[in-house]
C-alpha cells in the first residue's frame, strides 16, 4: 500500500510556511498596533509603521529559518520519495 504521493519539496515548503506563520502569530501577538494607536493623535508618524514592519518581517523570517532547521533535523517526509 502506497501512502505518499506528494512532492517532498512541495511538502517541505508548505510545512516551512505553516510553521513560520504560526511562529509569526505567536511572536507578534504582544506587539500591539503602535501605528494605528499613534495615528489617532498624530497622523504623520510613518516611522512607527516602518519600525513595526521591520520587527514583524524579522519575526516571520526567523520562523522560516527555525522551520527549515526543524525539517532538516526531523525529516518528516523522508519516507516519501519523488
Amino acid at each position: 500500500m502506497e501512502t505518499c504521493n506528494i512532492s517532498v519539496l512541495l511538502a517541505n515548503a508548505a510545512t516551512v510556511y505553516i510553521i513560520a506563520s504560526v511562529f509569526y502569530l505567536i511572536v507578534t501577538r504582544s506587539f500591539g498596533t503602535p501605528f494605528a494607536n499613534a495615528l489617532k493623535k498624530y497622523p504623520n508618524l510613518m516611522n512607527i509603521k516602518k519600525a513595526s514592519s521591520v520587527r514583524r518581517c524579522r519575526a516571520f523570517f526567523i520562523g522560516i529559518l527555525l522551520a527549515i532547521i526543524g525539517l532538516c533535523i526531523f525529516r518528516p517526509f523522508s519516507s516519501c520519495g519523488n
